[in-house]
This record gives structure tokens, sequence and C-alpha cells, in this order.
């Protein structure tokens, strides 16, 4: 769309470039159409920037670029060529106008600015044109400029639609690894039940029936007993070793669920750093840090226009550090919504802290998790 825009400026000023050539007008005339052109272009390439970071000056640099077009029509329609130079550079340019509009305001805003810079258009050519002639122009050249509006309003529409499936495809992705890690959880949790109430139970009720059968024993038995009572005490201890691993063993594995969410977002360039021995404490804590990169990776896209992210997460001194930045637009001041007042909310629930930053560029994400038993 932008090389559409810088290529339809440069055609709608090759003709009047050629009547000026051609008819050679007072030097004021030329020089003074020459500057709108040139104004036109470079507010024109400006206002790229300033769509996204600041609206306000991406606004009045479109209003610049309505104006310059205005005078360049009047300039190319008195002075240049009366076989209609100057409405053909006219309704070009005031078609690139409208096609940004979308990107700034609201649909009838947008139509409301259309329909001011094509009435004073009009007028810049009205001079030696009937009545029913103008009428004429002003609504083809609003029909063109209202189909330019339309067709970038449909993009931007089809592009946040794109953005909101992809979102909704990261989440899909982030709860099937947490589903399949919870389920694996859960039948690590079983097995460790049964064991311990089953072969565990049934263990040291045979450690006590040798215990006190080597009591009762005639002395060759007694060392035959002795040696099955040690035997059972060992395997009752492994057993219960085995049971508490399985137990540990249930929180959900951080870096690669992190990982399989950063990979499952294409709007953003995610890069992670994330250790493979990183563990929480328990699942809930493991849960409340994936939540909240989820959280963080689902803000990025949606509100902070950013090409890269990235997400560092470390062992720190009795916890985990989370930071995560873009290279987005960041903010002036930073305004917690439902999202960034959850994963204080989430960070607070383990006894941790998490802090926000937005100035000098790009947003910051930084926070701290315990692990240690009595924060959890």
């Amino acid at each position: 769309m932008r090389l559409a825009a810088i290529g339809t400026w440069t055609v709608c000023g090759l003709p009047a470039i050629a009547a000026i050539a051609r008819v050679r007008p007072p030097i004021p005339i030329a020089v003074a159409w020459a500057s709108a052109f040139a104004v036109y272009g470079a507010a024109l390439f400006t206002a790229f920037g300033y769509r996204h970071s600041a609206r306000a000056v991406a606004i009045s640099l479109m209003g610049v670029q309505s104006a310059a077009a205005i005078t360049m029509t009047f300039l190319a329609n008195r002075h240049l060529d009366a076989t209609g130079v100057g409405l053909l550079t006219g309704v070009g340019l005031l078609v690139i106008v409208a096609a940004q509009l979308p990107h700034v305001m609201r649909l009838e805003i947008a139509a409301g600015w259309i329909g001011a810079q094509t009435l004073a258009m009009s007028l810049a050519i009205a001079r030696g044109l009937s009545i029913p002639d103008v009428i004429t122009f002003g609504l083809g050249s609003a029909g063109f400029e209202v189909f330019a509006c339309l067709t970038t309003l449909l993009m931007l529409r089809e592009a946040a639609a794109r953005a909101g499936l992809a979102r909704a495809n990261s989440e899909l992705h982030e709860t099937r690894a947490l589903l399949a890690q919870h389920s694996r959880a859960a039948e690590r949790l079983r097995i460790a039940r049964d064991l311990h109430d089953s072969i565990g139970h049934h263990l040291t009720g045979l450690s006590l029936q040798l215990d006190v059968a080597s009591r009762l024993a005639d002395a060759p038995a007694a060392d035959h007993v002795g040696q099955a009572h040690a035997i059972t005490r060992l395997l009752l201890a492994e057993v219960r070793s085995v049971v508490s691993e399985m137990r540990e063993s249930g929180t959900p594995d951080l870096a690669e669920t992190v990982r399989a969410l950063a990979s499952s977002v294409d709007s953003i360039r995610i890069h992670v750093d994330i250790p493979d021995h990183l563990a929480a404490n328990h699942p809930g804590q493991a849960q409340s840090l994936v939540r909240c990169v989820q959280e963080i990776i689902t803000n990025t896209s949606k509100h902070a226009h950013a090409t890269n992210l990235w997400i560092r997460m470390r062992d720190a001194a009795g916890g985990i550090e989370l930071l995560a930045r873009d290279d987005g637009r960041g903010v002036d001041a930073v305004r917690c919504g439902n999202g960034l007042r959850g994963m204080r909310e989430r960070f607070a629930e383990h006894a941790g802290r998490i802090e926000f930053s937005g100035t000098g560029g790009g947003f910051q994400v930084e926070g701290f998790m315990p692990t240690s038993r009595e924060a959890s």
C-alpha cells in the first residue's frame, strides 16, 4: 500500500511537470506548484511513520496533503493546461489521502473528511466550468475516494481478524500444552497414590510381620527372617522415594511450554531465553508464569506494533526472574488494564512482584516469583 501511494504521487506529478515544460508558466507559478508537490510528498512519507505512534501528528500531516493537493490542482487548472491536467493530479492525490484515513479515524469521520476535501477541490476547479460539470467532477472524485477508503478499511479489518485468529491459535496451542502436562501430571499422581496406598500399605504390614517372626523364630531361621525384614524395609523406602519423585514431577515443564507458546505466534518474532532445567516449586506457580507469558505475547501482538519480543526467564536468588521487552512504540504512561492487573494478581498470589515500563521506546515487563517452600 505504501508503494502504491508513492507510485501514485509520482505519476500524478508527471503530467503537470510535462505541462510546465511545454507551457512555460511564470516562474512563481512553477515554483509554487513544485513546492506544493514536494510538501505533499514529504507529508506523505512522514505520515507513514506516525499512524501508530502519534495519531494527531498523522492527522495533521494528512491535512497538509489535502491542502497541498488542492493548491496543486488550483495552480495547474488555472495556469498550466486547460485539458484536465489539474483534475487528473488532484483526484489521484485526494485518493491517496482517502486511503490513509481509516488508519487514524472512524469511518464516519473519514466520510466527512472526504466530503470536505472534495468540496474544496471542486471549488478550486469551478472557474470556467458549468455547475453540472463541477458536480460531476465532485461525485466522480468522491466515488474514487470512498472506494480507496473502504478498501483500506477492509484490509485493516482483515488484518485485525487475522491477528485475532493468530492470538486464538496461540492460546489454543498453549492450552493444549498445559492440558497435556496436566494429563501426565494427573496420571503420575494417580500411580503414586496407588503405589503408596496399595504396595506401600502391604509392604508396611509385611515388614511388621517379619519383625515379629524374627523375634519368635529359632536361631537358624531368625537370620533369614531378619534378612527378609531388611529387604522389605529397603523396598518400602524405595517405593516411598519413587512416590515422592512422581509427585514432584507433576509440575509443568516451564521451558517446553513457553517455547511451544512462542512458536505458535507468527505476527512477531519471539526470542525465548530459558534454561531447560528451570522449574517452579509446584504446578500453581508454573501455570501463573505461563499465563503471564501468554498475556505478554498477546499484548505485544495486539497493541505494541512491535517486530521483536524478547522473553527471558532465569533462576534468581530464591526464585524465578521474568524479563520481557519489545521494540514497539511504547507508551507515555503505563495504565493497567485487565491483563496487566491479572499479571500482578498472579505474581502477588505467590508472594512475587512485577513491574511495567514503557517510556523511551518499547514496553518492558520485569517480574520475580519466589520458589521457596515458605513462599508457596
